[in-house]
């Protein structure tokens, strides 16, 4: 497979060159050889990006919005030198354990990823996807996750034992009442009862509704207009701060 480095690829399900089971959107940093290993970002798409991966068209969704659309319009971290690669679902069955399960098996055989620094970021509906592998796995291989503006089930402390020792930073508009800011906060104080190994953070954002704003500002931290709002972390509240700073000071 010819890699691009530096450039975000779309990778229809049977590319030439590849033997994913899926498309996926792929972007390897500049300087990418398989002589270093590096982190990887697998981020988990919302209901809006939901297609078959079949065609250019069909993993055009991912340019709309959230983490590709920053890569896109270079307003991301690029000098953290993460490889990001988006896998697309194709309904909320599709969106199992054993299927995020299988493309993170899949990246590691492909790319030079460092697996001590895997790490998962959701938005909206791709929380399934991310709940689902994190309670069937036991936390897998994440290093850390970053549920955004998310849907996170289930919200018992039992089952969030599971995975209490992945670092988590749950973010949502505080206006959000398609997931409901409960529900994140669910998943927040279920970490907390069940002694979560890295204390959880969550960030509200003041007045914002479901993901848009939210997710371009998350994902875009040079150009983040509430790079002020506060997050806490279960005893302070702290400045918010960069996600991928954030990222790479946790590893498996």
């Amino acid at each position: 497979m010819g890699l691009q480095p530096g450039k975000l690829v779309s990778l229809p399900l049977g590319a030439a060159g590849t033997e994913q089971k899926r498309g996926y959107v792929e972007y390897v940093p500049p300087g990418y050889n398989t002589k270093q290993k590096w982190p990887v970002i697998i981020f988990l798409h919302g209901d809006g990006e939901l297609d078959h991966g079949l065609t250019m068209d069909a993993l055009s969704k991912f340019y709309g919005m959230c983490l590709v659309n920053r890569i896109s319009a270079n307003q991301w971290d690029a000098q953290k030198r993460f490889i990001v690669l988006a896998p697309q679902f194709s309904s909320y069955a599709d969106r199992s354990a054993i299927n995020v399960d299988a493309f993170i098996q899949y990246a590691k055989k492909l790319y030079s990823i460092d697996t001590t620094r895997i790490y998962l970021s959701a938005v909206s509906g791709g929380g399934v996807a991310l709940g689902n592998y994190l309670n069937t796995y036991s936390g897998g291989e994440a290093a850390a996750v970053m549920p955004v503006a998310c849907y996170v089930p289930p919200f018992d402390v039992k089952t969030v034992t599971k995975w209490k020792h992945v670092p988590t930073w749950l973010l949502c508009g505080s206006a959000d009442s398609t997931v409901g800011v409960g529900n994140v906060m669910s998943v927040y104080n279920n970490l907390i009862t069940a002694g979560a190994a890295v204390k959880p953070r969550v960030t509200l954002f003041t007045g914002l509704g479901h993901q848009g704003e939210v997710a371009t500002d998350v994902y875009a931290p040079a150009t983040n207009t509430h790079a002020t709002e506060k997050t806490y972390d279960g005893t302070t509240l702290t400045p918010y701060g960069n996600i991928y700073d954030w990222l790479l000071t946790h590893h498996r």
